[in-house]
């Protein structure tokens, strides 16, 4: 069931990634040729507008296939003839489609489940939250001067604390107020604030608290939510660059199936049939806006044959005021797919072993 659910996550996520080249194309003029769901031999197709629909046998994403160049006997206006301009229009809406479906799917678990705030409800007597000064209702604002938007980087930020001091300012009658203190660590050595958080109940959960949230907030943590998702991808990705974690801490496809099948497996021994399925419906939609941002800043990377690399070498034409011979770009985007390839098989070979270990 993993692997099913795991292929099911991936094709939406490249579908909605082509969509956006899709759209983007059709907007700068460009000729799309064929736009396909899947992979491999043609199951089924229909032509609409000049433009091939297709649905291939192998569930594995699919592509956006527009004309190379242009041909003025066909009006086709091909890729490599429109502005360097229009390419990077069109090579950022892919990634952009990932991080818009990432921020459907949080704003639509917030409005539908509820979501923790920054909003202070209660104070755990003890601890410096109290003792300084902060009292339920204030709104915190921010952290030794990092602005806190959501409930999630609050929790980030605490995660990495070790007791030192810190300012955590508030917002408390329109006016925001600092207060210095050091974190108390509890029983387990975690270190705490002694702030309970405000939580506001979803339409499906209304009776578990008094505050309720609506669908506009529910899409603002939403939109936060996804900046918090590419916040620790990009973390990560520095921290694979500075060897500060190793492949062991990176799964690819194969790793992730098994993630999913556990957390599949977890989901379904929750008492009760409805709530069981809302919870594998509520996980799996995690678990594809993760790695919907995941893709969106992957992409965006300035790795030839990504759509960074691309957009990377299109900067690069407009500085230059000039395009780039269509074979060095060919020859640079060949040694980025091969790199890409080679990462990715070093990454499988670690997930089979991890399996097997």
């Amino acid at each position: 069931m993993g692997i099913v659910i795991t292929l099911i996550i991936f094709c939406i996520i490249v579908i909605i990634h082509e969509e956006g080249h899709f759209f983007a194309a059709r907007l700068s003029g460009v000729t799309v040729e064929e736009f396909a769901i899947g992979m491999g031999p043609v199951a089924f197709s229909f032509r609409r507008g000049g433009i091939l629909y297709s649905v291939r046998w192998l569930p594995v994403g699919g592509f956006c296939r527009m004309a190379d160049t242009s041909d003025k006997k066909t009006d086709k206006v091909g890729f490599n003839d429109v502005s360097a301009l229009r390419r990077i229009f069109i090579c950022i809406a892919g990634p952009f489609m990932n991080f818009v479906l990432a921020v459907a799917i949080l704003g639509f678990i917030n409005f539908g489940c509820g979501h923790s705030t920054v909003v202070v409800d209660e104070l755990s007597q003890g601890y410096p939250a109290a003792e300084a000064g902060i009292e339920p209702g204030d709104r915190i604002y921010s952290i030794n001067g990092e602005k806190i938007h959501i409930y999630s980087d609050l929790s980030y930020y605490m995660s990495i604390q070790t007791g030192e001091k810190l300012t955590c300012s508030v917002i408390r009658d329109g006016k925001k107020l600092d207060f210095v203190f050091s974190p108390k660590a509890d029983e387990n050595g975690v270190y705490k604030l002694g702030i309970i958080n405000r939580y506001k109940s979803g339409f499906l959960m209304r009776e578990a608290t008094e505050y309720k949230t609506n669908i506009a907030e529910a899409f603002y943590c939403g939109f936060y939510d996804m900046l918090f998702l590419v916040k620790i991808t990009v973390k990560g990705l520095l921290q694979l660059v500075t060897a500060s974690i190793s492949l062991d801490d990176v799964a690819g496809p194969i790793g992730l199936s098994a993630v999913v099948s556990d957390v599949y497996t977890q989901s379904m021994e929750t008492p009760g049939m409805l709530f069981r399925i809302l919870m594998v419906v509520i996980n799996m939609l995690n678990i594809t806006a993760l790695l919907s941002a995941n893709l969106g800043v992957i992409n965006l990377l300035p790795i030839p044959a990504l759509d960074g690399g691309k957009i990377f070498l299109y900067i690069i034409e407009l500085l230059r005021k000039k395009p780039i011979p269509p074979e060095k770009e060919g020859f640079i985007n060949l040694i980025g797919f091969a790199l890409i390839m080679g990462l990715g098989i070093v990454v499988a070979f670690h997930d089979v072993f991890r399996l097997f270990s």
